[in-house]
């Protein structure tokens, strides 16, 4: 590290992070290095939060009231509110452990996934992991982010810590079976019928053929057509025209824009062409719509 890491630990105890990030609402009581040499024993105790302990350099014994495990550099684990642990030394060996001691909730507004995840944050057995997920980096960005104090650490360490605890919760669950689905916003055709609307739009004032519009989303013309003939019963270039039409009644409806400035905004080569669509698609010319329109 390039930066003093007691400096940055005692930086990092002074904040107060108490914060919700999604729906977990977070208590964070201290972000700690502990690093000792010789003989050292933490006795027996309990505490009404969640403490994670991730080994940097050599091990220690964790003793349980009725079990005990050892953790090797490179493992952790987490004890639960309730759970009473002594840790002790293993030969007097230098021993480096990052910590974070927090409560951890879940608001009313939870979904399947941060309820699956404190789930098995509560009924996972206390014992060691190893930190496949490389955790203890993020502890090191933790500390990095209060030492340097660069603008937006403060939001960037919440974000940390609640990647520390999901990070963790999918190392313990790694080899249990779980079964949920997130929210997605669109089946597949959805989507892609969305990103198709949304280029038209965004590009109403070029000429848009299909290619262009394929080439964007990366499929091919025929699964354009497809998708749009599927959602609106309307061929590719039909679209494309009923989206145009709409936006120049739009334009003729809601401003003052003169037929020919709007004939341009909607990439028509000229005023008479742009006549001749909109008489086409409306059955009268776009004058006669704004005169019609300003009497209602």
């Amino acid at each position: 590290m390039d930066f003093d890491i007691n400096k940055a630990s005692k930086k990092l105890s002074q904040l107060d992070l108490k914060f919700s990030k999604g729906s977990f609402d977070i208590e964070m009581y201290w972000i700690r290095v502990m690093s000792v040499d010789g003989d050292w024993n933490i006795a027996r105790h309990t505490h009404s939060s969640y403490e994670f302990h991730f080994v940097a350099d050599g091990m220690s014994v964790v003793k349980m009231d009725t079990y005990e495990f050892t953790v090797n550099k490179g493992e952790f684990y987490i004890t639960k509110p309730g759970e009473y642990h002594e840790q002790i030394n293993v030969n007097g060996n230098r021993y480096v452990e990052y910590s974070m001691n927090c409560k951890i909730s879940l608001n009313s507004e939870h979904d399947i996934e941060e309820a699956m995840i404190y789930k098995y944050l509560n009924d996972d057995k206390c014992q060691g992991y190893n930190d496949s997920n490389d955790i203890i980096n993020l502890f090191e960005k933790v500390l990095s982010y209060a030492y340097y104090e660069k603008i937006g650490y403060y939001n960037q360490i919440q974000l940390i810590i609640l990647l520390i605890i999901i990070s963790s919760v999918q190392v313990m669950s790694k080899n249990m079976d779980y079964d949920y689905e997130v929210p997605h916003k669109h089946k597949k055709d959805d989507y892609r019928f969305s990103q198709i609307t949304q280029y038209i739009h965004d590009n109403i004032g070029n000429k848009i053929i299909t290619k262009n519009i394929a080439d964007y989303i990366y499929l091919s013309e025929k699964q354009v057509n497809r998708i749009i003939k599927k959602k609106t019963n309307l061929s590719t270039k039909q679209y494309i025209n009923k989206i145009k039409l709409n936006k120049a009644k739009d334009l003729l409806k809601n401003t003052d824009l003169l037929i020919k400035e709007i004939s341009e905004k909607l990439g028509f080569s000229s005023e008479y062409y742009f006549s001749q669509f909109f008489k086409r698609e409306e059955g009268y010319p776009p004058g006669m719509f704004r005169i019609n329109t300003m009497n209602f």
